[in-house]
């Protein structure tokens, strides 16, 4: 975290010298700093990385979360990256020549208002900045970093910086922390305070932060003030504790996971919404208890990033961090269930840690039902009724006999070739059909891929064009089916998909991630590919998952995080093993955040 200096300007003059000293001596304001950083730091438990924030890891409110909160934080991160302004506003009031107010803020930088002693000033003159929460959120507390300065002292009034909030009594704003007050923890009467104020919890309202003039009794504030402040009151960072009692909701349910009998991979698509809250952050779907999906569905460009966490809620920079309505979809593979009922639930929670559970029904699934494609022909009744089909035998080629009864292959070597003699009754066998039949994936429903005829020295030769995986069947007759007890060659051929990556970095912490998964068939729907990143020797998954297009080509836009600017990662496409094929990754590509 950069280390904040007050502005020098607060501390110049002699009059005050013996009093300032010891802030203004270089080691004690860079040690005053210190102690403001590691408070910051104990009361803060940021996040590891950007990276860890959007896995695909089962994802759980912060350990200690405050159903209903969650903080937004304004000009400087926990990690000391830039943050912004929003919900802050200038309210100029009678400061006269050389006061001012300004809500532009980074870190290093504060916003600040300051009530000059260039001129005198009327009694109940004030420079502020106000605070308003978002709509629908309300002031629940809080953490902010000042500089009061109320050291400047008139004729009958006295300069006054303070932190405030609104109150049911009169006055209508009551200071809770002010200067020269000695209402920030400094003796009593002390002019200066820097360092951080906790927001009250019961409070509500807006938050002010201001330089006045004493009270409004008719005395100025004249120019004999010292520093060239009346009062000035700077903010350095802000975290506040905001309020939601928003419900997240979910309609519009379809998809193919929701038919009876489902296999495959099939999706639930629905809508999550979060009208009245600071948006939809977590989408959770578990199967029997099983987590099946659990993500960010839209990270809003950024902004529904949390930066760290408060007292248990989630930190994001922005008013509305979320999107209030989001198109979910949750692809299933349902080929990793048993046939059969299972429970379905799924829950939205928002950026406050609100939950919701907007489904919880029962799907069923099957994935072993008899194929929709015809088997090989019956023989026909006049043959069964005829002599015995003939016997044959194979005498294989040196390479095929090679291939053994299993082997396992990428995408782009999976075609196989298959040779051989075929013999009857101990000789040749000339002019007698062979067939090639395949079973996909763990299926027994066979279908016939090719079929020669031997020639005249019984030889025959066939090919097997890529695939997926499958079991292969090589048998002689000509009324002979895959399901032939005797002449039959048998292999297992397991693959493994293609799956290829390039990334480009763009600035503004973007990465752009294309590719292509190469398998026949694709399937229906499109299979699901994963983006990773290796941190502290460990993949894990980023940003959403990506369904590819029909010709297995996919494209995934990654915003990432200012934490992360500089840094360079290794990141690999992923695809999950299914019953066509294992599972697949691309090779591992190095590219630096922007």
């Amino acid at each position: 975290m950069r280390v904040r200096f007050a502005p020098g300007r607060a501390l110049e003059g002699s009059a005050r010298r013996g009093e300032l000293e010891a802030v203004r001596d270089t080691a004690a304001r860079a040690e005053l700093n210190r102690s403001r950083a590691s408070w910051r730091a104990r009361t803060v438990t940021l996040l590891a990385t950007a990276i860890a924030l959007v896995g695909g890891a089962a994802v759980v409110a912060p350990a200690g979360a405050y159903a209903g909160q969650w903080v937004q934080v304004s000009c400087q991160n926990p990690d000391g990256s830039a943050s912004n302004n929003q919900g802050w506003s200038e309210v100029a009031g009678e400061g006269g020549s050389g006061s001012q107010v300004t809500d532009s803020c980074s870190p290093g930088s504060p916003m600040q208002a300051i009530l000059s002693s260039d001129a005198p000033v009327p009694g109940g003159a004030s420079m502020l900045l106000q605070y308003a929460p978002p709509a629908n959120s309300t002031l629940a507390g809080g953490t902010v970093d000042v500089y009061l300065n109320g050291s400047g002292s008139g004729y009958s009034e006295t300069g006054i910086a303070s932190v405030e909030s609104p109150t049911s009594q009169w006055p209508p704003l009551t200071p809770f922390c002010a200067q020269s007050l000695g209402e920030c923890g400094s003796p009593g009467g002390s002019a200066l305070y820097t360092g951080t104020v906790t927001l009250p919890s019961d409070q509500g309202g807006d938050v002010y932060v201001q330089a006045d003039c004493g009270p409004a009794n008719g005395n100025d504030c004249a120019a004999d003030a010292v520093n060239g402040a009346w009062a000035e009151a700077d903010l350095y960072w802000a975290d506040l504790l905001l309020s939601s009692d928003a419900s997240p909701a979910g309609s519009g349910f379809t998809g193919g996971l929701l038919s009876a009998n489902a296999g495959g991979t099939q999706d639930v698509l629905f809508t999550a919404t979060d009208s009245d809250g600071p948006g939809v952050y977590k989408v959770i779907a578990t199967i029997d208890g099983a987590a099946v999906y659990s993500a960010t569905p839209n990270t809003n460009g950024g902004d529904c990033v949390s930066v760290g966490t408060y007292s248990g809620a989630w930190m994001f920079d922005y008013a509305q961090p979320c999107p209030t309505s989001v198109n979910v979809d949750i692809p299933v593979a349902t080929t990793q269930l048993t046939d059969g009922s299972h429970t379905l639930k799924i829950v939205v929670t928002d950026a406050a840690g609100n939950s919701s559970t907007v489904y919880d029904g029962t799907i069923s699934t099957l994935n072993h039902a008899q194929s929709s494609l015809p088997p090989s022909p019956p023989a026909s009744s006049a043959a069964s009724s005829a002599a015995p089909a003939p016997v044959y035998g194979f005498v294989l080629s040196s390479a095929t006999t090679a291939l053994g009864s299993a082997l396992h292959r990428t995408y782009p070597k999976s075609s196989l070739t298959f040779s051989g003699t075929l013999t009857g009754g101990g000789t040749v066998a000339p002019g007698v059909t062979v067939s090639l039949w395949a079973a996909a994936g763990s299926s027994d429903y066979w279908q016939q891929l090719a079929s020669t005829t031997t020639d005249g020295a019984g030889r025959w030769s066939l090919t097997a064009p890529q695939g997926s995986t499958r079991g292969l069947r090589v048998v002689a007759g000509s009324s002979a089916s895959s399901t032939s007890s005797s002449s039959v060659v048998s292999l297992t051929e397991t693959v493994t998909p293609t799956l290829s990556l390039k990334i480009r970095s763009l600035s503004g912490e973007r990465l752009v991630f294309t590719g292509k998964l190469g398998i026949s068939p694709i399937g229906s729907p499109p299979p699901i590919v994963l983006i990773e990143a290796k941190e502290d020797g460990h993949w894990q998954t980023i940003g959403q998952q990506v369904r590819v297009r029909k010709t297995g080509a996919f494209r995934l836009d990654y915003q990432t995080s200012p934490l992360l600017t500089g840094r360079s990662f290794a990141f690999r496409a992923v695809t999950a093993a299914t019953s066509d094929w294992l599972g697949g990754r691309s090779t591992a590509h190095t590219a630096v955040v922007q």
